[in-house]
């Protein structure tokens, strides 16, 4: 746990592929939100894994415009996007159920913002899934956009 923040400021979060299941996050007063940022980051972990263990090589110099980052990224980096906040959108959905005061209003930007940024990556999710030699990694990335994607 780093620095605590209040619903308003930018939170932080990442993992490290040297530290496996360590996650270093920012965090607020809902755990609605910790929740979000363990969940994303725990899918980066997943993703790694999965793609170490499939022995799966992505070209470094094929990109897709990333709408989270707002630049083109590696294969790799975009599919780790469309990945990890999949996961989160669907969190959040959940959780947004059962949310209560300030917390609510902040999970219902962070969906429509996602929303937007789907939208745009969805376009060439398939070009990026097309390098994944491994069905199982392929289908499972693509069945949670799809998700994402889709009526909510």
């Amino acid at each position: 746990m780093l620095n605590h923040r209040r619903l308003d400021e930018t939170l932080h979060s990442w993992a490290l592929t040297r530290l496996p299941g360590t996650v270093f996050t920012d965090y607020t007063a809902h755990p609605e939100v910790l929740a979000r940022d363990l969940i994303h980051e725990a899918a980066h972990n997943w993703l790694n894994d999965a793609l170490t263990a499939y022995d799966v090589s992505l070209p470094a110099d094929v990109t897709f415009f990333s709408p989270w980052r707002g630049t083109p990224r590696p294969v790799y980096g975009f599919l780790h996007a469309c990945w990890a906040f999949s996961l989160t959108v669907m969190y959040v959905r959940k959780a947004r159920r059962s949310a209560t005061g300030a917390v609510a209003p902040f999970l219902d930007a962070q969906l429509r913002q996602q929303a937007v940024q789907f939208a745009a990556a969805a376009e060439c999710l398939d070009q990026a899934l097309a390098y994944v030699p491994g069905n199982e990694i392929r289908e499972r990335i693509g069945r949670a956009v799809g998700e994402v994607v889709g009526p909510a």
